[in-house]
């Protein structure tokens, strides 16, 4: 593996060392092309990743042991106990850690854990949430935390939290400290109506027994109360922290639900030190599920997508986000204009954009129905109903061909579907959305049957990079027992499909440290990759084969609420490209000027992993690294020994060509010493 610092100029003479270099990288225990020889879905056997004794069900993804690659976070069948998998990439498979389960015997019922690294020491936590009587709404909502120790341990002891109530809270830096913070509805405020507090991370490093971690305190100076009053989150909400406006400076979504029962959105914008502003409140339809969001048509700016069902009839709903675009000639990119968006600018917020839920069948508002696409009595399913307490089922949003935009992996009451994006056509889109070369959706069948047909009673589905090979697979928790039961049957499904793209995969750690994290005593602990950062940002422009430059953005742990079954990482496709990727953005929730840092010519088919360091005094992102990981492809191999063949031949070539050069001087040499002689004569 290479690294390169931020301010490393990468040449293509770099690129060729590069790919040379991983030619001799890990050998994967998976042999492809003997193993799954079919452009297909792959269901992969239990026993054969491990998990085929595990008991409970996948609740968290996360880098415990800080080795860039993703274990699992699993709930016990009684909700009460807590065991960690952690990944072997040299047998592909999950091992449970030792002394196994590392969390048990709770005094309430787990109803949420969010992988984290709240005491900023470089180090995997877990944030345990739960009730002791989930069937009752108003109880008190406990909140524990288990210290991660980074040599696959877990501390016994845990830091108890002040307690919330009503709706979950979320996790997100919203003092923006690259800390992990707390907001939701804290269980002191005995006012009428409640209130927003925010638990501030007062973690400290220098000081790592102190069982502290939280200040507890009203959140009126950050959010306007006359707005934030009117909206009592939902139970279960969709929550987010994204990047709304393009600034790379994450804001907020709040899901709400009235006196009445309708549901509504607010969206909130980080305005830094001044905190939060809400700048646009609208009402979801009725019948509407928990919201995703993505870049759903590739255009560099977060979209809102969501299911509607009445009864057995169910639509998917998508709102775009209207916002600047970029420049498409270069008589618009002047440094000032107000319409477009220059390709060196992409973290410039756009303050006038907005979200239109009032008109549907819209360029803005597009309806998919789903009457042509399921079985009678089918409908999608929204919530999983065999938990204790509130599991919400999104649709989850992942790029599976690689083709950079978003495709939908849907639950159905009967099966799992995979859709993929494709462009509007009068077809499948109304005119306004084709003209704006929105996205529709189609069923993929050809492969799939290892998702639709073999797999029964499903429950959840994700999207996750099983081998880290930048390929999304597809992991789905399949119901064993009875309905109440909280057994759930890990499938990981293998993508197999051969598709001609290539892809970027990212991650922003939070900075905690330059390198090493050190620890007492003074030893080098793994580097802070597994630290569950959420809140960032990825911008950067792609050239397509035909010239056109394309713009995306992609979140990273947007959502932490109600089990979400984020990855820590964001892996995203770049399409067909010929090209580096020239402009790349990475944006933090720092509250400074320049939350982002800039780095351009990045090789496709690699990893960047962000570390956003700064010292003390430092407000820019001058001193943050950036380490770049080659992805070693099956063809490599073929290519260097095709490279090397093309240079023997070459060499032949000009040595054959140097030897004939050379006997022909000779041989004018003798001729010329003939005449010589004979003259003298």
């Amino acid at each position: 593996m290479l690294r390169w610092r931020s301010s490393t100029t990468i040449t293509q003479a770099l690129a060729l060392c590069c790919c040379i270099s991983n030619l001799f990288s890990t050998v994967y225990a998976f042999q492809y092309p003997s193993t799954f020889p079919k452009s297909k879905l792959y269901q992969l056997p239990p026993d054969s990743l491990g998990i085929d004794n595990l008991a409970g069900t996948i609740a968290a993804f996360g880098d415990f042991n800080g080795d860039k690659y993703t274990d699992l976070i699993v709930l016990g069948t009684d909700q009460a106990s807590v065991t960690v998998y952690t990944w072997n990439h040299v047998n592909s498979t999950f091992q449970a850690l030792p002394n196994a389960p590392q969390v048990h015997n709770t005094d309430f019922v787990i109803e949420n854990i969010i992988p984290g690294d709240f005491t900023f020491d470089g180090k995997l936590d877990l944030l345990l949430m739960g009730r002791k009587n989930p069937s009752h709404a108003n109880d008190e909502i406990l909140m524990r935390i288990y210290k991660g120790n980074g040599n696959d341990t877990i501390d016994s002891d845990y830091i108890s939290l002040p307690s919330a109530k009503t709706a979950q809270p979320m996790v997100a830096d919203i003092t923006g400290d690259m800390k992990p913070d707390i907001l939701g509805y804290a269980w002191d405020d005995t006012s009428s109506q409640p209130t927003l507090s925010i638990w501030t991370n007062i973690a400290d490093p220098a000081n790592p027994n102190s069982t502290t971690l939280f200040n507890v305190s009203s959140a009126e100076k950050l959010f306007d109360t006359a707005d934030s009053q009117k909206c009592v989150w939902s139970s279960p909400h969709s929550n987010a922290f994204l990047d709304l406006d393009g600034d790379c400076l994450a804001d907020l979504v709040f899901t709400c639900t009235g006196s009445n029962g309708q549901q509504s959105v607010q969206f909130w914008v980080n305005n830094r030190e001044q905190g939060f502003k809400m700048v646009q409140q609208a009402n979801l339809p009725n019948g509407a599920g928990p919201l995703s969001f993505s870049d759903i048509d590739g255009d560099g700016s977060i979209d809102i997508l969501f299911p509607v069902c009445s009864g057995s009839k169910c639509q998917i709903h998508i709102v775009y986000n209207q916002q600047m675009s970029l420049c498409a000639k270069p008589e618009d990119s002047h440094q000032n204009s107000t319409t477009c968006r220059q390709a060196r600018n992409l973290c410039v917020a756009d303050p006038d954009f907005k979200f239109d839920f009032d008109s549907s069948h819209t360029q803005s508002y597009s309806m998919f129905d789903m009457s042509s696409v399921l079985d009678d009595g089918e409908y999608i399913r929204t919530d999983d109903t065999g938990f204790q307490g509130s599991w919400p089922v999104p649709i989850r949003l992942g790029d599976y061909n690689l083709d950079g935009y978003p495709d939908l992996l849907v639950v159905t009451n009967k099966r799992v579907v995979l859709f993929e994006s494709v462009r509007c056509d009068n077809g499948r889109c109304p005119a306004p959305a084709t003209n704006a070369y929105r996205r529709a959706f189609k069923i993929v069948t050809s492969g799939a049957d290892a998702i639709t047909s073999d797999i029964s009673n499903p429950r959840q589905a994700a999207f996750f990079d099983i081998a880290e090979d930048g390929t999304l697979d597809i992991l789905v928790l399949q119901l064993e027992g009875s309905s109440s039961s909280l057994g759930r049957k890990a499938q990981f499904v293998l993508n197999n499909y051969f598709n001609d793209a290539f892809f970027l995969k990212g991650l922003v750690s939070n900075g905690v440290c330059p390198g090493y994290c050190p620890n007492e005593p003074r030893f080098p602990t793994p580097k802070p990759y597994g630290v569950n950062y959420p809140g960032a940002t990825f911008k950067f422009t792609v050239l397509d084969t035909s010239g056109v430059k394309r713009v995306h953005q992609v979140p990273q742990l947007s959502q932490t609420g109600y089990l979400s079954l984020q990855t820590p990482y964001s892996l995203f496709g770049l399409g067909r490209t010929n090209n580096y990727i020239e402009e790349m953005f990475a944006g933090t929730t720092q509250h400074q000027v320049q939350n982002y840092l800039f780095y351009e010519g990045v090789i496709p088919n690699s990893q960047l992993i962000f570390i956003p360091y700064q010292p003390e005094g430092v407000e820019d992102s001058s001193t943050w690294k950036v380490e770049l990981y080659i992805q070693p492809a099956d063809y490599i191999p073929w290519v260097f020994v095709t490279l090397a063949g093309a240079a023997a031949i070459l060499a032949t070539v000009v040595a054959t060509l140097n030897w004939m050069e050379k006997r022909e001087d000779r041989l004018e040499r003798r001729k010329a010493l003939h005449i010589v002689n004979f003259d003298a004569l």
